[in-house]
């Protein structure tokens, strides 16, 4: 029986109002997830329309009200850490306004915690643990037949007296190729040419994004596979090259491969280079990768292959850190890939963060030297985030103090204080560490050469700069008159609550 389906990205929360205005700096894009579902959804004979209510500052009732006019029989919810309170937000409003609505929550977070969230959330009646593609619809299936879809792997529910019922995660989905496109119709007239990813990320517009895998074989301490898992599934080259005409042909200029690692097989990003070349697409391209992944043979062909930028997750300029969080970098070789990436003619971008467990003031001092002199076009930096399903999660107690709060989540809150420091001290480091790198002249030569090149960064940099600078100043004002908090207790009731589903 088709549904009416309504797929929403709920709107991101900042700890002050004025930092919603911060998403103008930063990526503009649906989330490749929903647009694959609705894709399936599509396929398999069901209306569906998006709400992508996460960008250009979209507040809760006018994403409410957007739900609304669309009558869904079903709202699936894609949320994160940072999002899933204003997505249960939405959808106790929209169950309040549509009582027959069935509210379905996916996304890495309740697959990271699916019993915390449904405790803390009961406006969402089920919730997806794992990839979607399957389990969502044999949950619909299952519901409009009038069959209990306990059972179903994949598939968190209640029964009937409210006690949770989860299952086992959904199995992962092996054959990528036979998964339609996705839905890009449903952004009408506008995609590709109103969306974007962050600032300084791309060197012309259009832009869109491709996911060609799901899965890393990486066990970094900060990040979390409870969605793909740690093996590698890939699209084939000819779907990634089908994929790649498609958006050619919408007048994509920029992709950006976001693949948790884009470069994992070299034999397959080579073959796909190689078609890339024959094909002389107009366009160029980015992509992630790790520091030990790639020579400059590969990433030479990758140049002549379009690509425009590589990003590296440093994480830090400290080896002790690295042999904590990320075991199998050394300094040195990240160096040496790199120089190679300049040597290539392709441009370096490093994403770091701050406070991780086991920081000290000497090793974030040997960061911010790091930051003087590495050979990076741009770096990112965030503050540490111990999020449910990372490996960092479990035993991050141990480590010094954190006040769980998923609205405080969004790696721009130093919510996690290693032992021996404080937010003042490690708040100091942060804009140290970025002034340290943005000061120097080579770096503020490209980003004057960016600013020449791209037009369109200038008025987002400006709407970025302004709202950044407000936020910062009003959250120094307020941990300034705040008591200390008594950091080791949680601060929301799901952290008190076992994230690890039943088997």
């Amino acid at each position: 029986m088709a549904a009416r389906i309504v797929l929403l990205e709920p709107p991101y929360v900042f700890w002050d109002r004025t930092m919603d205005k911060i998403r103008a700096g930063e990526e503009s894009l649906t989330g490749w997830g929903v647009l694959v579902l609705a894709a399936v959804a599509q396929k398999r004979g069901h209306s569906v329309a998006i709400v992508d209510a996460k960008r250009g500052g979209m507040t809760l009732a006018e994403a409410t009200e957007q739900v609304v006019a669309l009558t869904p029989d079903v709202l699936g919810i894609s949320a994160t850490t940072i999002s899933v309170t204003n997505g249960a937000r939405i959808a106790a409003e929209v169950k309040s306004r549509l009582p027959h609505v069935i509210t379905v929550v996916g996304g890495p977070h309740v697959s990271a915690a699916p019993e915390p969230t449904l405790r803390t959330f009961p406006e969402f009646d089920y919730g997806i643990l794992g990839e979607g593609e399957v389990a969502f619809f044999e949950l619909l299936d299952a519901l409009a037949a009038g069959r209990s879809p306990a059972g179903i792997a994949g598939i968190a529910g209640r029964d009937a007296d409210g006690s949770l019922q989860l299952s086992c995660r959904a199995p992962y989905l092996d054959d990528l190729d036979s998964l339609p496109f996705p839905a890009w119709d449903l952004l009408g007239e506008a995609f590709p040419h109103r969306f974007g990813p962050s600032i300084f990320n791309y060197p012309c517009t259009p832009v869109a994004t491709i996911v060609t895998s799901r899965g890393c074989p990486f066990s970094c301490s900060f990040c979390d596979r409870s969605t793909s898992g740690k093996l590698g599934r890939y699209h084939s080259t000819e779907y990634v090259l089908e994929l790649c005409r498609e958006l050619a042909a919408r007048g994509t200029r920029h992709v950006m491969f976001y693949d948790d690692l884009f470069t994992v097989k070299k034999r397959r990003v080579v073959a796909l280079c190689e078609e890339l070349i024959r094909a002389n697409l107009p366009f160029s391209w980015s992509c992630n990768s790790h520091p030990n992944l790639l020579d400059l043979d590969t990433m030479r062909l990758m140049k002549r292959a379009g690509c425009w930028q590589i990003a590296y997750g440093v994480e830090s300029g400290s080896q002790r850190i690295l042999d904590v969080v990320k075991r199998e970098v050394r300094l040195p070789r990240l160096r040496e890939t790199l120089r190679l990436t300049r040597q290539a003619g392709i441009r370096a971008r490093g994403f770091l963060m701050l406070g991780h467990p086991t920081e000290t003031r000497e090793t974030l001092e040997e960061t911010r030297q790091f930051l003087t002199e590495v050979e990076l076009d741009q770096v990112q930096i965030t503050k540490f985030t111990p999020y449910p399903g990372t490996p960092a999660y479990a035993t991050i107690q141990e480590h010094g103090s954190f006040a769980e709060d998923w609205e405080q989540m969004n790696a721009m809150n130093f919510i996690f204080v290693p032992h021996g420091l404080s937010v003042a001290e490690l708040e100091d480091y942060f804009d140290r560490c970025y002034r340290a790198f943005y000061s120097r002249p080579r770096v503020l030569w490209g980003i004057a050469r960016a600013f020449a090149s791209e037009p369109s960064y200038v008025p987002r940099f400006f709407s970025y700069a302004r709202a950044y600078l407000a936020g910062s100043r009003a959250a120094k004002r307020r941990r300034r008159h705040a008591p200390r908090p008594a950091a080791a207790q949680p601060a929301t009731p799901a952290a008190a609550q076992p994230a690890t589903p039943a088997p």
